[in-house]
């Protein structure tokens, strides 16, 4: 009976990948779950470009932390993706980065690094 249980398991797994497969508009399953496979695979097309731009910075320079200028925290549609986004660097008070709008003074010590969409970025050591 239980060699049953396990069979039929496994044939409505099947089956639900095939369905999602189909559903998605895949002609092949294969390449659907090799594309959720894939690192990274949509976050070109997801993120704000100012995440982008964040994330590349962290990823080039190896950094850990970044910091958010409070009113860019308050702002959840940037805060949120940049947070995620720069995983498993740490969004928290004196990080190596920090995001703030252009109109923003930087704190001291930090210099301008890249502006994209009203958005700096500064490196802060």
């Amino acid at each position: 009976m239980e060699h049953n249980s396990l069979s039929l398991k496994l044939w409505c797994a099947a089956l639900a990948a095939l369905v999602v497969a189909v559903a998605v508009g895949y002609p092949h399953g294969a390449m659907l779950w090799r594309n959720l496979a894939t690192p990274l695979a949509g976050e070109r097309e997801v993120l704000p470009a100012e995440a982008l731009v964040l994330v590349d910075l962290v990823r080039q320079r190896g950094v850990r932390s970044a910091t958010l200028s409070p009113r860019i925290a308050d702002n959840r549609f940037l805060a949120q993706p940049m947070t995620e986004a720069i995983y498993p660097a740490l969004v928290k008070d004196g990080g190596e980065l920090y995001v703030s709008y252009a109109a923003e003074a930087l704190p001291p010590g930090c210099r301008l690094l890249q502006t994209v969409k009203g958005v700096s970025i500064a490196g802060c050591r």
